[in-house]
């Protein structure tokens, strides 16, 4: 006989779900059904500090907090129509593989979904929480401006502000975005800006041609104040994601390194931190063509370009774009994710330098969290699955066995 999908019903996987006694398949139900209110799901991220008994400031809970969030949400569900989403629903699935690929390397199942914290599009993100002294608090929508004759200017999430007149050409801080406008009837030889964003800071760009930019943290980029006539070319270290208007009469290329990306009109994102072994192109919609030296390779949507020290270039299919471009909606999504890939994503944003003690055993991690965490509520994750950490001022130590 059929269970009756009603109010009662979703209590009682609430309440399993709190015990840590639900079955995979009854966690996906309860956050679909969660997932399809805005109160809801900041409820449900609320609770996944209330799991690690913790208030959202970051302070120790004695389990008033969490009685209050649980009673909180059984309420919502009393009061909320029930209607599920459709069984093929992308997160549904994207969670399915998570929370079955988490049984097979060992990683508790509720660890798996509690860090589940995915900022709907269109969603707000939840304000930043105030660390406690001996955390780190989350990167900033901040950069700095390079201007052609030198000067440079902060830039942060402020209101409206011109911040240059560049011959024809304006430059703008439009509500913590770089907009630049460009004349129609500019024919000045090229004006070079540069955007630079510290460890901890990221920062959205659109270039004279229309075309979108948002640079992530210890990153810059060099680009003309407006394009010439048969050509669009910017330099890139670091990571950005790129959302290239079209213009058939004007190609774009991105430079990085020795390497090189030209495109008409596409998707795509760059990771070209120090610390990476290859420079990694991943493309989302559209087409590029990935230069180096001698070689040269085209990426069709879903694929990704690694290009080697030595300027050998390899292509992986089925890439999965969500992951490699969550950094950009504000969040880290990781996708049988290694331990020292997850750390240097948090090194980047927080701001703060990785060193291992003794051996330290591999683990592979799951699960969706927002970049508006703070560092130790974010650490809370490697903790769960049986990492020791401490943190030294700016400095993470991960403990392994001696």
């Amino acid at each position: 006989m059929p269970v009756e999908k009603n109010s009662e019903y979703y209590q009682l996987l609430l309440q399993r779900w709190q015990q840590r006694k639900c079955s995979p398949d009854e966690a996906l139900e309860l956050m679909d059904y969660l997932q399809q209110n805005g109160a809801n799901r900041i409820l449900l991220s609320e609770m996944q500090a209330a799991f690690y008994q913790v208030k959202p400031d970051g302070s120790p809970d004695s389990g008033e907090y969490s009685a209050r969030v649980r009673e909180e949400l059984l309420k919502r569900i009393q009061s909320t129509p029930v209607k599920l989403m459709p069984p093929g629903h992308q997160n549904r699935a994207r969670f399915r593989y998570a929370a079955a690929a988490a049984i097979v390397i060992g990683i508790s199942l509720p660890t798996a979904w509690y860090i589940w914290q995915k900022q709907t599009k269109g969603q707000k993100p939840i304000a930043a929480k105030t660390a406690t002294p001996t955390d780190v608090l989350p990167g900033k929508n901040k950069a700095v401006l390079t201007l052609a004759n030198g000067e440079k200017v902060v830039l942060d999430s402020t209101g409206m502000q011109q911040l240059a007149q560049q011959g024809n050409n304006t430059t703008v801080n439009k509500n913590g975005q770089l907009v630049y406008i460009a004349s129609s009837n500019d024919s000045q030889s090229p004006v070079y800006n540069t955007l630079t964003t510290a460890a901890g800071e990221a920062f959205p760009l659109v270039l004279a041609d229309g075309s979108r930019v948002w640079l992530n943290a210890a990153s810059s980029i060099r680009f003309p104040v407006s394009f010439s006539s048969n050509e669009r070319v910017v330099d890139l270290s670091g990571e950005a994601y790129f959302e290239i208007r079209n213009d058939a009469h004007r190609p774009f290329r991105v430079n990085v390194n020795k390497m090189s990306v030209d495109v008409l009109g596409t998707s795509f994102n760059i990771n070209a931190y120090p610390d990476e072994n290859t420079i990694n192109t991943t493309l989302l919609e559209g087409a590029v063509k990935v230069n180096s030296g001698n070689n040269n390779l085209q990426l069709a949507p879903g694929e990704q370009s690694q290009v080697s020290i030595n300027g050998n270039i390899r292509k992986i299919t089925g890439v999965n774009t969500g992951e490699i471009i969550a950094w950009k909606d504000g969040y880290f999504q990781f996708e049988n994710t290694d331990l020292t890939n997850v750390l240097k994503q948090f090194s980047h944003w927080y701001n703060v330098d990785i060193v291992y003690e003794g051996h330290v055993k591999p683990r592979k991690f799951f699960g969706m969290i927002s970049r508006n965490s703070s560092l130790m509520n974010v650490l809370k994750m490697l903790n769960a699955n049986d990492v020791a950490f401490r943190l030294e001022g700016r400095k993470l130590i991960v403990q392994g066995e001696k």
